[in-house]
């Protein structure tokens, strides 16, 4: 007989009559996949794009009904024969990301042989991203993960904290792809998880000037408390590319890090708030084609860089470092957690995700009961 479990299953409508709470099919261990209880998951921007129906053409049917949630942490609950340094009961912190190797697909392609996963030539399989297959995500009471894509966690870490470090491995892969460190000028643009998490790497690699955008005060405010030196609300009468000038006496910054996506024309400014030679990094969504200013780009040979998700930096997982970071106390995410719902809750959860602006959410996160 099947077991089954409680979860807010999605069946690909638009919030809210698209999701129910109700019994799904617990997924059961094989070889090299370990049975996960989630303990807190987190609601991610991308989940709310799929539920509002802007991202929906991604999914295919044949995967759905879905469980979603992919920033998530839990307690091992069932480990299958030969994989030894898991056991139940153990802290983790879900990667969501499978490629090749994991799913057992062969010959493994050329990205995942050479560690760089995130650009599967097959496509990803994520844990609450029903792109390519549905692996139950942290919406769930349980799911299952490759052994490879579970990490501890030590006690002092939240399992709230620990969710949200699929945010933080964005931003190490981030650095890693625009190699910014001391003595450097960085604008970072939008101050959700994100942007947050971005400048607490770029401080903890020792960036000497970080300037931020935030749409809403109380993210200017997280800004600052994560470690922008300044940060420029955006309104109206502000032209954002003059007040970075005018930051930096009118030279621009090495290194724009965007962190906005969606409908946004942030790449022109970013191009135009650079110094010559300076570099942009794109880690945001965007729907659709967005015009940038090639003329700017080829006389001050601006570069722009794309970061996709993460994987391996050097011979170190992406996710690795950032567990590394959160443990250590270098980056933090108590105040990045602003809302805290039990998953019973979880309609008041969504909503307060989707009212950013009336409700002063960073990151809204459901916990499971123990």
């Amino acid at each position: 007989m099947t077991k089954m479990m409680k979860a807010i299953v999605w069946d690909g409508g638009q919030w809210p009559a698209g999701l129910t709470l109700r019994e799904f099919p617990r997924p059961t261990v094989r070889p090299g996949w370990v049975l996960v209880k989630n303990m807190a998951a987190g609601i991610c921007g991308s989940d709310l794009h799929y539920l509002d129906g802007q991202t929906r053409s991604f999914i295919p049917d044949s995967n759905l009904p879905a469980v979603l949630g992919h920033e998530n942490a839990g307690v091992v609950a069932e480990v299958p024969p030969g994989v030894t340094h898991l056991k139940p009961g153990d802290r983790v912190a879900v990667e969501p990301l499978h490629g090749c190797l994991e799913l057992g697909r062969l010959p493994i392609c050329a990205p995942c042989a050479a560690g760089q996963y995130h650009i599967c030539e097959r496509g990803l399989t994520h844990v609450g991203i029903p792109l390519v297959e549905m692996l139950p995500g942290g919406y769930g009471e349980y799911s299952i993960v490759h052994e490879s894509r579970l990490f501890k966690i030590p006690d002092e870490v939240s399992y709230e904290a620990a969710a949200l470090i699929d945010v933080l491995a964005v931003g190490v892969h981030a650095l890693a792809v625009g190699q910014s460190g001391p003595g450097d000028s960085v604008t970072v643009l939008g101050s959700g998880v994100i942007g947050i998490d971005l400048i607490q790497c770029l401080k903890a690699w020792g960036v000497t000037k970080i300037y931020a955008t935030a749409k809403y005060g109380f993210q200017g405010d997280a800004a600052r408390e994560a470690g922008a030196d300044e940060v420029i609300l955006l309104q109206k009468d502000v032209d954002v590319v003059e007040e970075v000038r005018r930051l930096t006496n009118g030279r621009g910054v090495d290194a724009v890090y965007e962190g906005v996506g969606g409908r946004t024309d942030v790449i022109n400014q970013a191009v135009k708030m650079c110094r010559p030679g300076g570099r942009v990094i794109m880690t945001g969504i965007f729907d659709g084609e967005r015009p940038v200013d090639l003329l700017t780009m080829l006389f001050q040979e601006v570069h722009i860089l794309s970061s996709n998700s993460y994987s391996t930096t050097g011979l170190k997982r992406d996710y690795q470092i950032a567990v590394d970071l959160l443990a250590s106390g270098r980056v933090r995410h108590d105040f990045v957690v602003t809302h805290r719902y039990p998953l019973t809750q979880w309609r008041d959860a969504i909503e307060t995700a989707f009212d950013k602006k009336g409700s002063g959410c960073l990151r809204s996160v459901m916990f499971h009961d123990s």
